[in-house]
């Protein structure tokens, strides 16, 4: 009874200190004043917006840098509207809770039965549910393609994009997180269709206007009120600012939304006082209590996905929330369960990519340090850890269309660094592990974690981290692994050169002398055809290189130019098989040099090869 009496006192006082300490709001000023500034100076960003709560109370709330560089506007953190990009989708989840509390909606519900202009391909048996939208285990494909519009024009209603734009169902639902812009916009259609009236319209009367967030809105572009108070976007290149443009989101209810900092604490506020802020209630208490809930778990040691909310604990230390990122807009909501405080977070520059993350982990080292003691490792060896090493591909890209080679990028790579350790590294970022169970490893002094699963037949088949609820981590190798087909493209781009300048070279020397008795060679037609063939396809990768120059273009669509470039593989088709026709013609003709027979048949297959991994990656045909 001592020992939890002293449990008890011992968790108070530590809430107690963290209140205390928030409400500190000279000390939390000048922590923050220190953490966003050196942001600003050290990664090149024009602004930044912030705010704290804690108790119902704004403790912090400021604006930092200029919403506008030319006009020389400071951030005001009660006006000045940030893009807040994907925290948007906490509006939709929201809703479609309000009316999971009516009744009007089930969690459980296959889906289909509420959709009305489109419907979801029963590609598996078991159906997609809202519970499987709002944790992102839907078991989408992630379309980029249109993911932005570059003006209104290219708006349209949310039942239109979806009767264009279906993302194909590529792993049952419910089995692992894969983040799905579509998933959500699906989730806000049926808002409409049950509710009645446009998305905007719905939240507009059932959320910002209850929370008096009169400076937030989801319109594109936004009401003529607010357009003053529009930050700009701005992208630091060449040692200035250059400001962007509006960015319009077509599935807006997922990402399009502007909000003041001081909106967003009414949010949270109401998140954190169970629904209600300033006597008006967005959700019952006990429906909101339940997405709050763990609704799907990768692993027992990793976070969860949450109904809606992001997971993002560490540090011994409750945390849900959403980020959201645009190209010049970084944000991030956090809530403070625990301690019933949050912090919003927005950047107005690219440069801003991973720093609301990072600022929210000073934060929390600062108010919230690691209060648990780190598992103990346990003994290992070096075989044991050799069935982790290996490559990871994050689960979430487009498995049917031209922007699949992304998949080929950013894969975690695993290796064994002694008997008791894991090396991992996450892109330029190297990190030691340790185990602490069968399939579980914590960092080198650290609390973070990552988990696996394992197939008895399989082995390890994937990987998850453990802050990271929404993604989950496939293991690859052979035709999937970005070693081989780099391999495969660099033997394809030696030969290109090899046969574009051999061949004129080797036709030139001959200069049309013939030597009695000599082989014969072959016919001008023969050479030309594999040196026009090798022609085209320099022609449509240096045309690759130029018109995705900036390959976030894609985005947008899919240009002209691009639609012309995916036309020079099917003619290469065309071409590298006359070349297989004349390598069945040569190769019975022992008059031709057994050399030239065997050349022209090596740069017929790897013309083959090259094909078959155009076809791979979706560059054969128009798949857009």
């Amino acid at each position: 009874m001592k020992q939890l009496l002293a449990l008890v006192l011992t968790f108070t006082l530590s809430v107690a200190g963290w209140t205390q300490s928030l409400r500190d709001t000279v000390r939390l000023a000048a922590f923050m004043d220190g953490v966003i500034q050196t942001h600003l100076r050290d990664l090149h960003i024009a602004g930044a917006t912030v705010s704290v709560i804690q108790d119902g109370n704004v403790v912090l709330a400021k604006g930092y840098g200029f919403s506008d560089i030319e006009k020389r506007t400071p951030v005001d953190p009660a006006s000045s509207l940030f893009r807040i990009g994907s925290i948007s989708k906490m509006f939709t989840w929201i809703s479609v809770m309000q009316l999971v509390s009516q009744g009007k909606l089930k969690l459980d519900e296959d889906i289909n039965h509420y959709l009305k202009d489109f419907k979801i391909p029963e590609t598996y048996p078991k159906p997609i549910t809202l519970t499987d939208l709002m944790t992102h285990t839907p078991g989408f494909e992630d379309l980029v393609i249109g993911l932005f519009a570059k003006d209104s024009l290219s708006l349209k209603p949310l039942a239109e994009i979806f009767q264009t734009q279906m993302p194909a169902r590529v792993r049952p639902p419910g089995s692992f997180s894969s983040y799905s812009n579509h998933g959500t916009g699906m989730a806000a259609y049926i808002v409409e269709q049950v509710s009645g009236v446009s998305f905007n319209q719905y939240v507009e009367q059932n959320i910002l206007g209850p929370l008096q967030m009169n400076h937030t809105s989801f319109r594109q572009p936004l009401p003529a009120r607010l357009r003053p108070d529009l930050s700009k976007g701005y992208k630091y290149e060449d040692g200035e600012f250059v400001e962007q443009g509006f960015e319009y989101v077509p599935l807006y209810p997922v990402g399009a939304a502007a909000s003041s900092a001081m909106d967003m604490t009414h949010f949270m506020s109401a998140i954190l006082q169970h629904g209600k802020w300033n006597g008006a209630r967005i959700l019952d208490s006990a429906t909101l209590a339940l997405m709050e809930q763990p609704a799907h778990r990768h692993h027992p040691a990793v976070n969860p996905m949450r109904y809606g909310f992001m997971d993002l604990s560490r540090n011994g230390v409750t945390v849900i929330g959403h980020g959201g990122n645009t190209f010049w807009f970084h944000s991030l909501m956090v809530i403070f369960p625990e301690s019933n405080s949050g912090l919003f977070i927005s950047f107005n520059t690219d440069k801003g990519g991973s720093t609301s993350l990072d600022v929210m982990n000073q934060f929390m080292d600062e108010y919230f340090p690691e209060k648990n003691p780190l598992k103990a490792s346990v003994a290992t060896n070096r075989k044991s850890l050799q069935a982790f090493e290996g490559n990871y591909r994050v689960n979430r890209f487009a498995y049917r269309d031209i922007t699949t080679v992304s998949s080929l990028f950013g894969h975690v790579k695993i290796s064994v660094k002694d008997s008791t350790q894991l090396k991992v590294v996450f892109g330029d970022k190297v990190k030691y592990y340790v185990p602490i169970g069968d399939l579980t490893f914590r960092e080198v002094n650290s609390s973070s974690v990552i988990a696996f699963r394992a197939d008895k037949d399989l082995g390890v088949t994937n990987m998850f981290l453990g802050e990271m609820p929404i993604l989950a981590l496939d293991k690859v190798s052979g035709l999937q692994s970005t070693l081989f087909h780099a391999l495969l493209f660099v033997t394809f781009v030696v030969v290109m050169l090899v046969v574009l300048i051999y061949l004129p070279l080797a036709a030139f020397s001959r200069g049309g002398y013939k030597f009695i008795g000599a082989p014969k060679s072959m016919s001008a037609w023969t050479r030309g055809v594999a040196w026009f063939n090798y022609f085209l396809s320099l022609v449509f990768f240096l045309g690759l290189v130029v018109v995705l120059s900036n390959p976030e273009d894609i985005v947008y669509g899919v240009s002209s130019s691009l639609k012309f470039l995916l036309a020079l593989p099917l003619l290469c088709i065309f071409l590298t098989g006359w070349m297989v026709i004349n390598v069945f013609r040569l190769a019975g003709d022992v008059e031709y040099k057994t050399s030239s027979r065997v050349f022209y048949t090596f740069i017929t297959l790897v013309s083959v090869a090259e094909l078959w991994q155009l076809y791979y990656w979706n560059f054969i045909g128009y798949n857009y």
